[in-house]
């Protein structure tokens, strides 16, 4: 076993600070790609010098898998990106209570089939331009967010990048569904409390701005432009079912197994270029800058959180941080600053140190180890639901989260400032949390 310096940690966790705060004070620096490539070669470097005086044979093991894992991870966000963005829905929708309703209660179960990048970015739009004669829609918006963007995804690997990554590392495909009851609990009481609040705006509204209804006989029918692109998303979830089921059987659990895996989802993202209409990537004013900033921003996570997971996979038990509770909070406190994704492989490696002991034999390069380990199979439940759920809480707590904050302003829906927002989430989800907190860990 290697016995990982403590200062190999801190390259990863300067990144993940400046990840959070130069997009509050250095926005015009930080909002360059390059900018953000360059940052990431730079605290990125000293881990990188560290991993090559482990050997060729070693260091050369720990290079190849983050490889691997950051081509797949990169893979299935850019597919379900592109493909989604192929999609349109026009047409003539009053955004009444009911259709609202609708709207994120289909993003809630969409997400877990083709994520929550995906799921937002197929119906944001839509929705936005169904209240577009709204006076007031900023609720819409940040519900979606808790909704689509982040708590709808908990079912799947599929649904979140956290939950992908897991997945990566040997959590098996179908575990997730262990989740049910949470996904449930947390998105009825969501979906329900948008309900009441959506009608009430809307009954005031009514009064105050009548055309907010539109009269039926002016309405243009619904149509679903690029619906080709359905096909791609089956197509996507096949392709990752069927390498979570027989991937290591038929290649082997290695670089192979990436590389098949890769090949599928960019085979399905090609498709779909090359089979939707360019107008309908016009409607939906799609772009690459949105993915390209996350490859770019991950490509530092992935090389700094080597070390770092090495040392919780050792000294995890040492941490003081021993309970599911404690994990579930842990864990969903850094996803809510930071970004999830490093955040859960970060305490799935702790939760292997805990549940390993002074003489364990579980490995941070296996996850699915603790799926049939009597503690850390709700160690990783409880980092499983902080991760996914609490990326909800800022902005910058998950990908889809700015990424519908920047559809939404385009739209002319006036969007709460950065600690505007964490108000709304630490009012209405905290609670939640608590809820669940208590009944399930």
């Amino acid at each position: 076993m290697l016995h990982t310096p403590t200062w190999a940690i801190f390259p990863f966790l300067t990144y993940l600070l400046l990840i959070a705060v130069l997009p509050l004070f250095l926005g015009s620096f930080w909002e360059h790609n390059r900018n953000k490539l360059l940052v990431a070669a730079i605290v990125s470097t000293p881990v990188l010098v560290y991993i090559f005086q482990l050997g060729a044979g070693e260091g050369g093991r720990l290079l190849l898998r983050t490889a691997s894992d950051y081509a797949a991870f990169i893979a299935l966000l850019g597919a379900l990106f592109t493909i989604s963005g192929g999609i349109c829905l026009t047409g003539s929708l009053v955004g009444s209570p009911l259709v609202n309703t609708g709207f994120l209660a289909a993003g809630a179960l969409l997400a877990s089939v083709i994520g929550t990048t995906g799921a937002s970015v197929l119906l944001i739009r839509p929705l936005v331009r169904a209240n577009e004669k709204r006076g007031y829609a900023t609720h819409l918006v940040v519900f979606f967010i808790f909704i689509v963007s982040n708590g709808a995804g908990l079912l799947t690997p599929l649904g979140d990048p956290p939950l992908f990554l897991g997945f990566l590392r040997g959590v098996p495909f179908t575990w997730t569904l262990r989740l049910l009851p949470v996904w449930a609990l947390v998105n009825g009481v969501l979906v329900t409390l948008f309900a009441i609040i959506d009608r009430m705006i809307w009954n005031r509204e009514r009064v105050r701005r009548p055309a907010v209804v539109v009269d039926a006989q002016v309405r243009e029918p619904l149509r679903l432009q690029g619906a080709i692109n359905l096909l791609w998303l089956v197509a996507i979830v096949t392709v990752v079912f069927l390498m979570g089921s027989y991937g290591t059987r038929l290649f082997g659990d290695g670089v192979l197994r990436s590389v098949v895996q890769v090949a599928g989802m960019v085979g399905c993202a090609a498709l779909s270029l090359w089979t939707t209409p360019r107008e309908v990537h016009q409607t939906n004013r799609f772009n690459w800058a949105p993915i390209v900033e996350v490859a770019a921003v991950f490509a530092g996570v992935f090389v700094t959180m080597i070390p770092a997971l090495s040392f919780l996979g050792e000294r995890g038990a040492t941490l003081g941080i021993t309970k599911p509770w404690q994990f579930f909070w842990a864990s969903g406190a850094l996803s809510s600053v930071l970004d999830n994704a490093p955040t859960y492989l970060t305490f799935a490696s702790l939760a292997v140190g805990v549940a390993n002991g002074p003489h364990g034999t579980l490995s941070v390069d296996d996850l699915g180890a603790l799926t049939v380990h009597p503690t850390g199979q709700i160690l990783l439940t409880a980092v499983s639901c902080g991760a996914v759920l609490m990326g909800a809480i800022t902005y910058i707590g998950n990908g889809p989260n700015f990424m519908v904050k920047a559809i939404a302003e385009q739209h002319h829906v006036r969007m709460p400032s950065f600690f505007g927002y964490t108000l709304w989430s630490l009012a209405i989800l905290v609670p939640i949390f608590g809820l669940v907190s208590h009944l399930f860990f």
